[in-house]
């Protein structure tokens, strides 16, 4: 029967169970991480941050759909001011005609 040992690992300070005739870890667990404690104050004003920073890519984003939507528009009336410039107004020829 194999003999196990618990011990820490002084680089990470992880727990580790060890075969010790065998040599071999025989399970690991991580180290809780550590959460760096932030003041309050600092919170509200990263979350004040965060909220300036999504309202100024959401006015950018807002700003690029309606260029692209102008741009659309003027692109879609310039064909057909172009179409209707090209319109004799005769029927177009249908393979019936040509009978």
């Amino acid at each position: 029967m194999s003999s196990t040992t618990k011990m820490t690992c002084p680089h990470c300070q992880s727990a580790l169970t060890i075969d010790v005739e065998a040599g071999v870890v025989l399970h690991h667990e991580a180290p809780p991480e550590k959460k760096e404690m932030i003041d309050f104050e600092q919170r509200i004003g990263q979350l004040r941050t965060d909220q300036q920073r999504a309202s100024e890519k959401m006015d950018e984003a807002l700003r690029q759909e309606n260029d692209r939507s102008r741009l659309m528009e003027d692109r879609f009336a310039e064909l057909m001011k172009g179409a209707s410039e090209k319109d004799d107004g005769s029927r177009p020829l249908r393979d019936i005609d040509l009978d």
